[in-house]
């Protein structure tokens, strides 16, 4: 009798945030959401229900010394749905970096990362993906932490169907 493997869903999860991570990775940035491929016990074979996207906000120039940052956001899903934001800033300043994540517009979960650099990285952020087939999305933005309510910040929205 044949055995077929299945796949767990700590598996899944492991599968999803490695997408998320090598999305990142292709493009040269740290990988956010690696803490996210790492909260399972690791990926049990090929990931066939994970898909993963990425994209970059404008070029904005931010808070009082204007200067110009962007951010980049990443989603991922699988058994559960994951998404990561980083800051690319041209000087070092004072920074205010957000990731939010939202599966058919309801119930917005975030997080956020106030600091001094270049570069900022959110934490992952996991939330569980229900059976059926829905639209997740991942938004991210960036501004100064001086002058938090500016409204010239980069933003960035990537959404997918899973």
């Amino acid at each position: 009798m044949a055995s077929t493997t299945r796949r767990t869903s700590v598996g899944r999860a492991a599968a999803a945030g490695l997408a998320a991570t090598a999305s990142l990775a292709l493009l040269g940035a740290v990988a956010p959401a690696a803490t996210a491929a790492q909260s399972g016990a690791g990926a049990r074979g090929g990931a066939t229900a994970v898909v993963g996207k990425d994209t970059y906000g404008k070029w904005v120039k931010t808070g009082p010394t204007k200067v110009k940052c962007r951010i980049y956001v990443a989603v991922s899903a699988g058994s559960s749905a994951n998404a990561a934001a980083s800051s690319t800033c041209k000087e070092t300043i004072n920074q205010t970096v957000v990731a939010a994540l939202t599966i058919n517009n309801q119930k917005i979960k975030h997080t956020s990362v106030i600091g001094k650099g270049k570069n900022l990285y959110t934490k992952a952020l996991k939330a569980g993906n229900p059976r059926g087939r829905q639209t997740i999305c991942a938004i991210g933005w960036v501004n100064s932490a001086v002058d938090p309510y500016n409204p010239e910040r980069s933003e960035a929205t990537v959404c997918i169907k899973a």
